[in-house]
């Protein structure tokens, strides 16, 4: 029988046994023919035509206890039986479509069309044992849809071959195995013969993929630049990863790496995040052009990575520099869900890079100038139906509703308001002569300095800028009589920022850091964290298990008691945080909130300790953010520490590199995880920005007391007091 007579039964033919599964001796490609268009639906019997199956009500795939039935075993291979019918038309349409392709190309789709064929027999025979028809559920039109329109040979064999095909690897291992664990060795054996044979169908793709691209691409640039919408390479992989036989199907070493931790939304518009560290100053300056110090911005390089922990393998991550397949696989290996990433060294972005025709949100660190700026071009993919997010970019929101809330004055407003609203908590709040001052001018701060001394129970006042954050942009000083720098320190922020907030320096004890987001109307409450500071009050690191082991009794009794109506502090925490979350929503503010608290000693309060409540507001994410979501993989009940530490001090204490360090680090104190089926780390020590490119900040994550006490004993590098 000739190719494209063969070709044409198979596509147009109505009738599963003798046209779908025709099987002729022997197959010739002699015959000359004209291409032919693809018709808008391959020929069907009419139980499994696609316009008639939209009429049923969809079936979700059977999830891994439902399998443990024989019908729901029988629906599974339903499922696969209908992507090996799918397969069989779309290879037959390539016949018709390209008559003129290489006659070796030609001939071996058929052969694989024929492979198609055995596999759906058999999953037809498995299915009528299992007592489970063909067309008895809904069948989809998917695969039809994305290849049907396939413009050439290339085409093909990077959607179906390195696309579906490739996925179909790692399915049809994992659902082998799992009939081997159920005991239904029958499945298992068809499966694994699908299994050996897909790997043959992935090579013949990739065999002609790499005669049919461009040379001077790699085959991951290639397949990733020849791929259309709506594919992208997260389709090429199953429920596992499956390398070997990615190798066995002569796919390059690179390109099982880049698709092992490669990340991309399959359907849901996507959320895009960016990191931009110096939100605070780009809020102060009010206008787009802040340029940051060479910190800051090796800061924003170093850190970028941190959005991961946030966001999900749905969504979208903005930076000027992807992270390493070596840092991205430790990471997964861990647990974590990696996302997409979209690079530009010199943040042009653009949206027609992203593949998704629609994204669902859009999320900078912190919203200012510069990021609005940058999200802006994104705003013609965004859904649109968050009101926030649709005024940011309008003229003046931002300066009349945005920029005021991220000021230590309005935190220091609604201080004293919760001083008045809680009265009865008034032997734990600060007393009232202790709150925070507003000063817009010189003499005004040197009277609010003036009162703090007065008291005669503080050895320093602080001075803090309205913007500023981790502890930047805050002066202590240490009496009335002000040295040149400090004056002149004073004088250039009430020039450059309008005012002053001036408070006490108090005798911390532990500082808490709690997080919500706001959604419309509601406000999600995310918990607590306890952060470590610098002398300076600079951030340091957060506890993020087992948070109070290391304080005095009195104080986790502080803590964990009832107080007055609440049953401990948190729960008082709690009420504040719902507190300043009803007061943001008077700005119409949407988004992800932290606010910062600390507890200090006072031997005039009943408890020995007060707590200031509201030290800080931030109207954006915050790094108690980023560590409570790492939390989430660390094993209930380990203690565990995230600590920034400098790569300054990390050279100072005798290390020739950062590759030196994390070498002997991570041999040294080496991850140890549990066996669930997405692990937790259970101890040792994983960095979570890539080493290979931090130039002043490595992020470290330390689970185990024993190991930070190992860790601080070989370094030298104190984290905590």
């Amino acid at each position: 029988m000739e190719l494209n007579e063969f070709a044409e039964i198979i596509l147009f033919g109505t009738n599963i046994s003798s046209d779908k599964l025709l099987e002729p001796k022997l197959l010739t490609d002699d015959n000359s023919n004209q291409a032919i268009l693809a018709p808008k639906f391959p020929g069907r019997p009419n139980n499994l035509c696609f316009d008639k199956m939209k009429l049923k009500n969809k079936i979700p795939f059977p999830n891994n206890e439902q399998i443990k039935t024989e019908q729901h075993r029988g629906f599974v291979l339903h499922f696969f039986a209908n992507h090996e019918l799918l397969a069989m038309e779309i290879m037959a349409l390539v016949l018709l479509k390209f008559p003129n392709a290489p006659k070796s190309f030609r001939m071996g789709i058929a052969k694989t069309i024929l492979e198609e064929q055995k596999h759906m027999t058999l999953y037809l025979n498995r299915m009528r044992e299992l007592n489970v028809e063909f067309g008895e559920i809904p069948v989809n039109d998917f695969f039809w849809n994305c290849l049907s329109k396939m413009q050439s040979p290339l085409d093909f064999v990077t959607q179906m071959s390195m696309t579906f095909e490739q996925a179909n690897i790692d399915y049809s291992l994992f659902y082998k195995n799992l009939m081997l664990k159920i005991n239904d060795f029958k499945t298992a054996e068809i499966l694994d013969i699908v299994y050996r044979e897909e790997i043959g169908h992935v090579k013949h793709g990739v065999t002609w993929f790499d005669r049919f691209r461009d040379p001077s691409q790699s085959q991951w640039q290639a397949y990733v630049s020849s791929l259309k919408l709506p594919l992208s390479p997260t389709r090429a992989k199953g429920i596992i990863f499956d390398e070997i036989g990615r190798k066995s199907a002569g796919l390059s070493e690179n390109f099982i790496k880049e698709l092992s931790v490669f990340s991309s939304s399959k359907g849901r518009p996507p959320h895009i995040f960016y990191f931009n560290p110096a939100c605070e100053s780009e809020v102060s300056r009010g206008k787009v052009g802040y340029s940051s110090n060479k910190f800051v911005e090796n800061i924003k390089q170093d850190c970028s990575s941190l959005m991961l922990f946030i966001a999900s393998k749905d969504d979208i991550i903005l930076t000027e520099k992807k992270p390493s397949f070596l840092f991205l696989k430790k990471l997964k290996d861990c647990g974590f869900d990696l996302p997409e990433w979209l690079e530009n060294e010199n943040s042009n972005f653009k949206p027609e890079n992203i593949s998704q025709r629609l994204v669902g949100s859009l999320n900078p660190w912190g919203w200012s100038p510069n990021s609005i700026q940058i999200m802006s071009i994104f705003k013609v993919k965004m859904i649109g139906n968050i009101d926030f997010q649709n005024n940011i970019f309008q003229n003046d929101f931002f300066l009349n509703k945005v920029k005021p809330l991220y000021s230590k004055c309005y935190a220091a407003e609604l201080s004293k308001q919760i001083y008045l609203d809680f009265a009865h908590m008034k032997d734990i709040l600060p007393l009232e002569e202790t709150l925070s001052q507003i000063a817009h001018n010189y003499t005004e701060c040197l009277n609010a300095i003036e009162d703090i001394f007065k008291l005669k129970t503080f050895d320093m006042c602080l001075l803090k800028a309205p913007f500023g954050s981790s502890g930047q942009n805050m002066r202590r000083v240490k009496s009335t009589v002000l040295d040149n720098s400090e004056i002149s320190w004073i004088k250039r922020i009430l020039n450059d920022q309008g005012s002053l907030v001036i408070e006490p320096w108090f005798d911390k004890v532990a500082d808490l850091s709690y997080q919500f987001k706001i959604d419309r109307n509601q406000t999600s409450i995310l918990g607590f964290t306890r952060f470590i500071t610098d002398q300076r009050g600079q951030y340091k690191a957060t506890i993020i298990g087992r948070k109070t082991d290391d304080l005095e009794e009195k104080l986790i009794k502080f803590i964990y008691n009832p107080i007055k109506d609440y049953k401990d502090l948190l729960a008082f925490f709690k009420v504040i945080a719902e507190f300043v979350a009803y007061n943001l929503k008077f700005s119409q503010f949407e988004g992800p909130v932290g606010i910062d608290s600390f507890i200090y000693s006072d031997p005039i309060s009943p408890y020995g300790f007060r707590i200031k409540i509201l030290s800080e507001i931030n109207p954006r994410y915050t790094m108690g953010r980023v560590a409570l979501e790492i939390s989430k993989r660390i094993q209930s009940g380990a203690y565990a520490i995230w600590a920034h530490i400098r790569v300054s001090d990390i050279l100072g204490a005798g290390f020739t590199s950062i590759e030196d360090f994390t070498t002997q680090i991570e041999n040294k104190f080496p991850i140890i995880k549990t066996e669930n089926t997405k692990p937790l780390i259970k101890e040792g020590i994983l960095f979570t920005n890539d080493p290979s490119s931090a130039k002043s900040i490595l992020t470290t994550l330390i689970v185990g007391k024993k190991v930070l006490h190992d860790f601080t004993k070989l370094t030298q590098i104190k984290i905590i007091k």
